[in-house]
């Protein structure tokens, strides 16, 4: 079972101080990592309450993945997942199941519903802008349900059916292969913007992987 649920590329500018965090800066080492986490849920609830960090790491050739807890093969401590292609180039998650592009985070949901997460945590006051675009990426068509969250706050949610990633890898094809949002959040200081992938309607988390490339940029400090 390979669900690919979420690939993320991420880039914070903190105009006041010049800081610039960028998707190379990905760590399988630091869990929180600046002010990204991350994580999932530990039910079927995207409360903030109900997040956990993940705690274990490993690779799969070039793509980099945290775990909620040490698995040597799919299923509990295994999923959700959250994973990252550090690489230049488009990168196989498994040998015939889902492909990540270069700085994609790469997400699956667990089959008991739990999301996978990952969050950005505000250092500072402000106004942000913040967009996603989210894929499947999964060679069986992606059915999964992806979020944009503030706090316990929805400010996006949408379903995605299909495939979506690198045409190529796999034809484009499915009724929702892709969705995106482009908002801007006032938050203060340690409000969490959150970016989720779930299981679906289908509720079932086979051939999920899904991608997402995103962005929260700092554009006026208060």
């Amino acid at each position: 079972m390979a669900i690919r649920t979420f690939i993320f590329s991420a880039m914070l500018s903190l105009l006041a101080s010049a800081q610039t965090l960028d998707p190379a800066q990905f760590s399988l080492k630091e869990n929180p990592h600046g002010p990204w986490q991350y994580g999932y849920s530990e039910t079927r609830s995207l409360s903030p309450g109900q997040f956990r960090l993940d705690k274990s790491t490993g690779t799969l050739g070039e793509i980099g993945f945290w775990h909620p807890s040490v698995s040597d093969s799919p299923g509990p401590g295994y999923y959700p997942y959250v994973a990252y292609n550090p690489s230049k180039d488009t990168q196989l998650g498994s040998s015939n199941g889902w492909s990540a592009r270069s700085g994609e985070f790469a997400m699956e949901g667990s089959n008991s519903g739990q999301y996978s997460i990952v969050r950005f945590v505000a250092p500072v006051k402000g106004t942000y802008s913040v967009q996603a675009h989210f894929a499947g990426v999964h060679f069986g068509l992606s059915t999964t349900d992806v979020h944009v969250m503030h706090d316990e706050k929805s400010l996006f949610a949408a379903e995605i059916e299909g495939y979506g990633g690198d045409p190529s890898s796999h034809p484009v094809q499915g009724a929702s292969p892709t969705a995106n949002y482009d908002g801007e959040a006032k938050l203060k200081a340690n409000d969490i913007i959150t970016f989720a992938v779930g299981y679906g309607k289908n509720q079932t988390n086979y051939g999920d992987t899904t991608g997402l490339f995103a962005e929260v940029v700092l554009i006026k400090k208060h």
